[in-house]
């Protein structure tokens, strides 16, 4: 378990005795774990605070090496102090035993310039590791390998928002030396999905539509799905989820962000002398010295004032 299994921010009592539980419930079973930046190593930690059961070990903060004999195997692992670790995690661990399975587990980022444990796929081929088991990314990777070593992220087990999309699940199988079988298992029964789709062109609700439904073909009532409209839009109307109806082949859930913009027929609205017109030339006169972030909010309050005076239904959750 690569770090942040716990977010020490928020943690219960509860939360870790069910955790507790579930790792006395499979005493053949060995668990390691290297806390990350978001459940770090320190004096208020739920590992320095708790006492685990015997077959979990919880590597702190320096370096350090566990043998299993009886399997062959090494495991390597450190975990964060503190939020932020700017080391290699990966570097630093000194002259492996080449007769053992030598695993490294440990929370690390391969973004550049990254003070969550920045690591390099270099730092990993040169490690001598036979397999590194990577955390704090929450979108899984497929196995990858650098040099001799192999290396995965799983992402995480379940998404909790849209900045966490897809199916997710862990990795399992069989490492041993020189190769790395694994295999990534589902344990999401729900997803967060996230679309963008351009609309521009659209004269009307319907025809928007009928431009969002190719791309949610697949995506069935266990996914939330949040969809961004983008583009140029000739009519003013408001799209909600309910325009999409119901089925079992929908999402279960559907957000819009709208962020297109109206083009109406200015020439008519600009000389029509109506409530319409009056409010379209309004607004027009304040977009013309309004700065972008009071665009965007003269932009929405158009198109759903252009809609009502049109006689067309708001949804009451914009």
């Amino acid at each position: 378990i690569s770090g942040d299994l716990f977010d020490a921010r928020f943690v219960t009592k509860d939360t870790v005795d069910t955790v507790m539980r579930d790792f006395a419930s499979l005493p053949t079973c060995k668990f390691f774990i290297s806390p990350g930046n978001h459940d770090p190593y320190n004096e208020v930690s739920v590992y320095k605070n708790y006492v685990f059961p015997e077959n979990v070990h919880v590597f702190s903060g320096s370096k350090e090496c566990v043998r299993l004999s009886e399997l062959g195997v090494c495991v390597y692992g450190m975990g964060f102090t503190s939020n932020e670790y700017i080391s290699s995690p990966v570097a630093g661990y000194g002259k492996l035993d080449r007769d053992m399975i030598n695993i490294l587990v440990c929370h690390g980022d391969m973004t550049k310039g990254s003070k969550y444990g920045p690591v390099t796929e270099n730092d990993i081929a040169a490690s001598g590791f036979d397999y590194v088991a990577l955390g704090h990314i929450h979108q899984k990777t497929e196995v990858l390998k650098a040099g001799d070593t192999y290396y995965a992220y799983p992402g995480c087990l379940q998404g909790r928002g849209f900045d966490e999309t897809g199916h997710k699940g862990a990795y399992f199988g069989i490492i041993s030396k020189g190769n790395a079988e694994l295999y990534w298992k589902q344990f999401s029964s729900r997803r967060y999905e996230w679309i963008e789709c351009d609309v521009s062109g659209a004269s009307n609700k319907a025809e928007v539509i009928d431009l969002i439904r190719p791309q949610l073909y697949g995506l069935s009532n266990d996914t939330a799905l949040r969809i961004t409209l983008k583009g140029t839009v000739k009519g003013a109307f408001i799209l909600s989820s309910a325009d999409f109806g119901e089925s079992n082949a929908l999402p279960y859930r559907i957000d819009i962000i709208d962020k297109t913009e109206t083009e109406p027929d200015i020439s008519a609205l600009e000389k029509e002398n109506t409530l319409k017109g009056l409010f379209y030339r309004l607004a027009e006169e304040k977009l013309q010295s309004a700065t972008e972030e009071e665009k965007a909010t003269l932009n929405d309050a158009l198109k759903i004032g252009l809609a009502a005076l049109e006689g067309r239904d708001i949804p009451l959750d914009i």
